[in-house]
């Protein structure tokens, strides 16, 4: 039986790196982001954190963090943009702008 080489972690640049992601995510399982990331590119979960928000994938990051800690999610319209965003279950309207900083 022959042994299966081990891969080797990506050496890219920043923008190389991007480029490269965004055609490993478009056929990766949506399962565990973060890690595959980090994993994968050879990064801090920080860095991975930030491109993965850069690459757009900014609620799948929230929704397996939710999912992880085992709290159930949904999206709510944030009633100023008008954009949908993922939050805990049963969260206020005020509560938006806590959570997402981002308005």
């Amino acid at each position: 039986m022959t042994k299966r080489k081990r891969q080797s972690k990506k050496k890219f640049s920043g923008k190389e790196r991007l480029s490269d992601a965004k055609k490993w995510l478009a056929k990766y399982p949506q399962t565990n982001l973060l890690c595959a990331y980090s994993k994968r590119y050879g990064v801090n979960k920080t860095i991975a954190d930030e491109e993965l928000t850069t690459l757009g994938y900014y609620d799948e990051l929230f929704i397996q963090h939710y999912e992880k800690e085992g709290i159930e999610w949904e999206y709510k319209v944030e009633p100023l943009s008008g954009d949908m965003v993922v939050v805990p279950k049963d969260t206020e309207e005020h509560e938006l702008y806590e959570i997402h900083g981002l308005f």
